[in-house]
């Protein structure tokens, strides 16, 4: 198994000498496996090697007891672990996404945080792969949900992605590899443990090495959707026009070509991956004029012969008492208490989001989150004179379509924080400021 995982490595050039590289392992079977071949492989290949464990604090003491499992292995072994222990279901609620959504990018955000250009090492095998595929497949995934797992993708490399689950239990057991067994891997309630133990089990009585054929498939759907996936992006790049896209050179690409070419545009204007199913709609906009909202909130028009992305009105949630973290349309808020704090007047604007810093001792009562009202007054602490919130949205230039979305902070005696303008001078901290409420919005 050493052998094929050095012919991965090589296959498809995962590792350069002085890398580092990050292991990350749960205690099962196959990231300990994959911990204990890359210790066997980092002084052939140079690079550094540590391992990283998430406590995701789902399954209580079983947790617990796999982070110190992990502990020990790591201590004997002589490598560097780095722990980190999450309540990621309290986090899921809060931020209203799925646990494995929510799981994977905690994760993942921990392990790149570990140092800049590091390579992350996950355990994903090619029986994992097979599984993906045929879960894929089961919801009716195109081309590119079929391609599964890849075995590289930006800094994430899988070296053990041409191994069987059955071979990484045959390497445990003859090099004595402990592991410890997550329990609800038996559990068939969850879809994916249904194929791995109903139907891949079927698919083995058809074909052995379902695997393996699975395998070979998967490779030839990628050398497709690569080549495909070209010639979209060069028709995205022949496309781009001022104002949007030229529709007539989307409309004249080839069926195949075209949908992939507006997947490319709205995910790189928005980041959504638009659903299969409005990519009909919108290849009949192009011939024609229209437009048509797909997942993710994304107003996609044609109109005059360009594809673009017109502002719409929304209607904004009601009121929302303030919270650690809430959720505001399109907005993640968060809000920390900062107490004994030594500051001056801040407004700190990063590639993150806005921070702004209003003094706690200042608010009247309890702190409310919404859109603007009628009469709604700001007096800045940058300008230090009084203005309606649609004289300031025109000073600002804010588009009347934008207006609706702009979050308005308000406590009992009126607004103290407008999104994208500042604090109100009430509010606003100074020299004599003791505690301090952090409040930083993420688009």
């Amino acid at each position: 198994m050493i052998d094929k995982v050095k012919s991965t490595i090589g296959k498809y050039a995962m590792l350069s000498e002085g890398a580092t590289v990050v292991a990350a392992v749960s205690g099962g079977s196959d990231s300990m496996a994959l911990l204990h071949i890359l210790n066997q492989l980092k002084d052939e290949y140079k690079f550094t090697l540590c391992a990283a464990h998430v406590n995701h604090c789902l399954r209580g003491n079983d947790a617990d007891s796999d982070e110190s499992f992990v502990r020990e292995k790591c201590r004997e072994l002589g490598i560097d672990l780095y722990v980190k222990r999450s309540d990621v279901a309290g986090m899921a609620a809060e931020q209203g996404i799925g646990l494995e959504e929510c799981g994977r990018k905690v994760r993942y955000e921990f392990f790149n945080s570990l140092g800049d250009g590091v390579l992350i090492a996950t355990a994903h095998n090619l029986s994992d792969r097979a599984e993906t595929f045929m879960f894929n497949f089961a919801r009716g995934s195109a081309l590119r949900g079929l391609c599964s797992i890849p075995p590289v993708r930006e800094n994430i490399i899988r070296p053990l992605i041409d191994c069987t689950k059955e071979e990484i239990i045959e390497f445990c057991k003859n090099n004595s590899v402990e592991y410890v067994t997550d329990a609800t891997n038996a559990d068939v309630k969850y879809s994916r443990n249904r194929i791995r133990h109903n139907v891949i089990t079927e698919l083995r009585k058809i074909n052995p090495s379902f695997e393996i054929g699975a395998g070979r498939c998967i490779d030839s759907l990628n050398e497709d959707e690569k080549y495909l996936s070209s010639l979209a992006e060069e028709t995205v790049e022949k496309a781009v026009c001022s104002g949007g896209y030229d529709a007539k050179i989307l409309d004249a690409a080839p069926l195949p070509i075209k949908k992939r070419a507006i997947v490319r545009i709205i995910e790189n204007a928005h980041g959504v991956t638009v659903e299969s199913k409005f990519l009909d709609a919108i290849c009949g906009l192009l011939e024609a004029s229209g437009k048509i909202q797909v997942n993710g909130g994304v107003t996609v028009r044609v109109r005059k012969g360009i594809l673009d992305f017109p502002c719409e009105i929304r209607e904004m949630p009601e009121a929302q008492l303030l919270a650690k973290r809430i959720r505001y349309g399109d907005t993640l808020i968060e809000a920390e208490i900062i107490n004994n704090c030594e500051t001056n007047y801040l407004q700190n604007i990063s590639n993150c989001g806005l921070e702004y810093l209003l003094d706690c001792d200042k608010i009247h009562g309890r702190v409310i989150v919404r859109g603007r009202c009628e009469g709604d007054k700001i007096t800045l602490a940058s300008r230090k004179c009084t203005k309606t919130l649609k004289k300031l949205f025109n000073e600002l230039g804010v588009s009347p379509e934008r207006r609706s979305s702009v979050a308005v902070f308000a406590d009992e005696s009126g607004v103290i924080l407008v999104e994208g303008a500042g604090v109100d001078s009430r509010v606003a901290v100074g020299k004599a400021t003791e505690n301090v409420l952090k409040i930083t919005i993420i688009k």
